[in-house]
This record gives C-alpha cells, sequence and structure tokens, in this order.
C-alpha cells in the first residue's frame, strides 16, 4: 500500500480505531481465520487495518506462508509509520509499531541490528505517552521474551511485564483499541514454562481460554504440555 494512500485516510478522518473492528480482528486470529483477516484488512483502515495486516501476518507464517506473512507485516509497518508520522503522540500506534518490528526480526534475523534500535525506540515512545497502558507492557514483555540476555533480555523480567499488563488491563480504559488481554496471559504461560513453573504456566494458559474459549494457542500449548 502506498504511503500516498495512507496519508489521505488519515487526513480524511478515518485511522480511528473502531472497537467492534479490534474485536473481529482479534477473534479471527485466535482462530487463524485467514479469510476473514484478509476480508478485515480490505474493510477497515489506520489502525484497525494495521492490527488486521499483522494478524494476518502471524496466521500466514505459522501456516509456512512466508512470502504472504512479510507482505502483509510490511503493509502493517508501513501504516503505523504513517500514523505515527502524522500523529507522534498516538501511543497504541507506536506500541503496535514496536511489536511489527519486532516481528520483522523473526523473518531475517540477520536485520535485527536494524529493526531491534527501531523496536526499542518505538516502545519507548509508546511508553513515555502511556507508561498504564497494558499493551505497552505486553509489547515489553514480548521483546524481553524474545531477546536474547546480550541485549537485554530476561524471562523473568518478561513475567514481570505481564504481571502489570494484566494488572492493567482489569481497568484498561483505551477506547476503541481493547485487545491483548488472554494473549498476555499466554505469553506469560510461556515465560513461565521456560523457568520450570509448569503448574504456573498451565494455569495462565487455562485463564486464556477462560477470556477467549475460542483461542486456539493457549489450547494446543496445554495439549503439549500436560
Amino acid at each position: 500500500m502506498k504511503k500516498s494512500i495512507l496519508l489521505a485516510v488519515l487526513i480524511n478522518g478515518s485511522a480511528m480505531a473502531d472497537q467492534a473492528s479490534v474485536d473481529a480482528i482479534e477473534q479471527a486470529s485466535m482462530q487463524l481465520n485467514q479469510t476473514q483477516l484478509i476480508q478485515l484488512t480490505e474493510q477497515t483502515s489506520g489502525y484497525d487495518q494495521a492490527l488486521a495486516y499483522y494478524r494476518l501476518a502471524i496466521a500466514q507464517n505459522l501456516n509456512a506462508n512466508t512470502s504472504a506473512a512479510e507482505s502483509s507485516l510490511d503493509d502493517a509497518m508501513e501504516t503505523l509509520e504513517v500514523m505515527t508520522e502524522q500523529d507522534p503522540e498516538n501511543a497504541e500506534a507506536w506500541a503496535l509499531l514496536a511489536q511489527v518490528y519486532g516481528y520483522k526480526i523473526s523473518f531475517s534475523p540477520m536485520k535485527a541490528v536494524y529493526y531491534g534500535p527501531k523496536s526499542g525506540e518505538a516502545l519507548s515512545k509508546a511508553y513515555n505517552l502511556a507508561p498504564n497502558n497494558p499493551r505497552v507492557h505486553l509489547v515489553k514483555a514480548v521483546s524481553e521474551y524474545n531477546s536474547p540476555a546480550m541485549f537485554g533480555g530476561s524471562k523473568k523480567a518478561a513475567v514481570a511485564s505481564l504481571d502489570k499488563a494484566i494488572e492493567l488491563f482489569v481497568s484498561d480504559s483505551a477506547s476503541g483499541t481493547q485487545w491483548g488481554h488472554a494473549e498476555a496471559y499466554v505469553w506469560r504461560g510461556l515465560a513461565k514454562l521456560s523457568l520450570n513453573e509448569d503448574d504456573a504456566a498451565i494455569a495462565d494458559f487455562e485463564q486464556a481460554i477462560e477470556l477467549e474459549p475460542d483461542y486456539g494457542w493457549p489450547k494446543f500449548l496445554i495439549s503439549q504440555n500436560k
């Protein structure tokens, strides 16, 4: 998608997030429904479209369609870069952009030297703008979980960040962009597994399913670890 088109979307004022769209994106993502996610990328704009592209990239990658996944992720990245350029006070866009940069590294680990600092900078901007936003702490935790120790990664730090995210999700008031509550429990469970806290990890996976009964990821993790 060309930046000129994205700029037109933003100028026309249609980049605001819509909770119904966000909910639909998250439900399709939890079921790895690529068809629905593709439709949602076509029916949304701005932040919602970027989220849909990001979730679509994950689904495509899990189905070994790497080329399509990278293309979808690039669309998410381009949308969010324009959004943050036009609205540098948008903490939600900065947080999602940090996550997108981080996921980009999984496709090209050699580019970590480029995308790692960009992810860190975007996350820092999000945190400075909204230190009590649960998604900011979720993205921070994912980075801590995935980064090598020499670059600041730590499973224990990830658990602490996820504890904070889960606490903040209870009173999440970021209108129109609520997502990530159940996902935070999954990531905390993964971090606890890596720390040999198996029972606590299973409890977190079960909590994720309690929040989102159709969530396939924690169901799979339970089947692999019980």
